[in-house]
């Protein structure tokens, strides 16, 4: 059965201009030096082992293949633990100081680095407080677009992470140096999360949950721009207060295994399974195969010399930022989750079964040269690249940070992004075996993941473009979830900028 809305109430009060002010710009882009250090890592680790000067530091002239799978596997593992633990931190300090502690366990595990340790708790940690706070202190309507910053700055060190390496591989000469720089680099953005958070505020709803109504009252006016007795302020606070005391009112018992009890409930083991999904197709769509492995992949397909994949691998890095800024800066709040996810997947899955069909055929590795079909092969990443922008790569970031209820946000956010880095995992230690022994078979899992991708979006997930957070109970079908709208408020009580207290 088709995924569809059910009728979902959204604001009685018309949303002011002042409510979509630079504040809410700021406070996502500076929690977004979170997505660049986890951008970054992603990128600089798979091209730094094409450096010749580590892989003679290393004696990597033997076993590659095994070296490059637990070396980049290992940054999968830090993170899924660390997205794990941050789940119960920010519910219990706060988003905010979470956020702060994940920067400088970045920082520290940065200094301490070396190829097999570091710092990726800090990052898996980053994963999954970003998008979930930027969510929770978004206005609905651009909220898409300011969870999106986050997937910009995912992005934008991506790029910076393969551009890196570029050049020092043409710049340093073939020393210890050479492939250190990349990693020093990393203390830049995580040392910009730490201060740049000490100027912005929690996240509403945290306060809300934890200490008060006042206290989020005072936040909301703060971040939207307008004073605490206005009617849009009295009615998002109305409604974040109703959804604390609905969740309280149907469950039992605190702690972490009430809340796990919880995940079974009607209306949020849907949700928990399509969060889950969406990661685990969003892996399987072949992105990050491309990040770590990218000098490889290109020479698969006839590339040859490690600065020309490289620099192949930076003009990709370039192609995805630009394409990612207009995906969540113009596109998602206006088209949609859903259609964004069906329309890159088709995208997606044309170009991964043409390139896996040109490998299989022409075995472009034994030849001199690079053929017609090897550059449109070529061609064809750069426009996968695009699908992707438009589509998994930010859109399941977006998605499963607005869905889920305050009570258990954190730990499903948690739950999901663990998941996505699980599969990172599974993919950083299959694909350079995958690469050498099935070779554009490799292709072709990842396009036949892409095509079922089309038909589980269009099925099982709901659209969530414009709603705000406190309607996805009633969404995703919880029991009594729409049994306490928010009273309707005339026009002309509108227009006085009044309102009466409610409890």
């Amino acid at each position: 059965m088709r995924a569809s809305n059910h009728t979902v109430e959204k604001f009685n009060v018309e949303t002011p201009k002042a409510v979509y002010n630079y504040r809410v710009y700021i406070l996502a882009a500076i929690a977004s030096f979170g997505a660049i250090i986890f951008g970054y890592d992603l990128a600089f680790i798979g091209t730094t082992l094409a450096l010749e000067s580590f892989q003679k530091d290393f004696r990597l002239s033997e076993n590659t293949d095994a070296f490059s799978a637990n070396i980049v596997s290992l940054l999968q593992a830090g993170c899924f633990f660390g997205a794990l633990a941050a789940g119960q931190l920010g519910d219990k300090f706060g988003r905010k100081s979470a956020l702060m502690l994940s920067g400088i366990i970045f920082c520290v595990g940065s200094l301490m680095q070396t190829v097999s340790h570091g710092s990726v708790p800090g990052v898996g940690a980053a994963s999954m407080l970003v998008p979930m706070y930027i969510a929770e202190v978004s206005p609905p309507a651009i909220r898409g677009r300011l969870v999106g910053i986050y997937e910009i700055g995912v992005q934008a060190g991506t790029c910076i992470g393969f551009w890196v390496n570029y050049g020092v591989k043409i710049n340093m000469a073939e020393s210890t140096a050479q492939w250190i720089t990349p990693f020093a680099i990393q203390l830049i953005p995580g040392g910009l999360l730490i201060i740049g958070m000490l100027f912005v505020p929690d996240s509403p709803r945290w306060y809300a949950r934890f200490r008060g109504r006042q206290e989020a009252i005072m936040v909301l006016s703060t971040l939207r721009n307008l004073p605490a007795d206005h009617p849009y302020i009295q009615e998002e606070v109305y409604r974040i207060m109703e959804q604390i005391e609905q969740e309280r009112a149907s469950t039992s018992g605190k702690g972490l295994v009430a809340e796990i009890k919880e995940l079974s409930h009607k209306g949020n083991r849907n949700r928990l399974a399509i969060g889950v999904c969406i990661f685990v197709f969003m892996q399987m769509a072949g992105s990050n195969a491309i990040n770590f492995f990218s000098p490889r992949i290109f020479k698969s397909i006839g590339l040859k010399g490690t600065n020309t994949g490289l620099y192949a691998t930076g003009i990709y890095g370039v192609v995805r930022f630009i394409a990612v800024c207009i995906a969540m800066i113009y596109v998602v709040d206006r088209f949609g989750r859903t259609k964004m996810l069906m329309y890159g997947s088709a995208l997606m899955s044309v170009c991964m079964w043409y390139i896996g069909a040109y490998i299989m055929v022409s075995n472009p590795t034994s030849a001199k040269g690079i053929s017609a079909g090897g550059y449109a092969a070529c061609t064809l990443i750069y426009v996968y690249a695009v699908g992707f922008c438009f589509s998994w790569a930010g859109v399941p970031w977006i998605y499963c940070s607005e869905i889920f209820p305050l009570r258990i946000r954190s730990l499903c956010v948690a739950i999901c992004t663990a998941t996505h880095w699980l599969l990172n995992f599974v993919i950083a230690r299959s694909v350079p075996y995958m690469i050498t022994n099935i070779g554009g078979g490799t292709y072709f899992v990842f396009a036949s993941f892409l095509t079922a991708a089309i038909f589980f979006v269009y099925f099982f997930v709901p659209e969530t473009k414009g709603l705000n957070m406190e309607s996805m109970d009633q969404l995703f079908g919880v029991p009594g979830a729409g049994d306490h709208s928010f009273p309707q408020v005339a026009d002309e009580e509108k227009a006085t900028a009044q309102t009466v207290e409610r409890t």
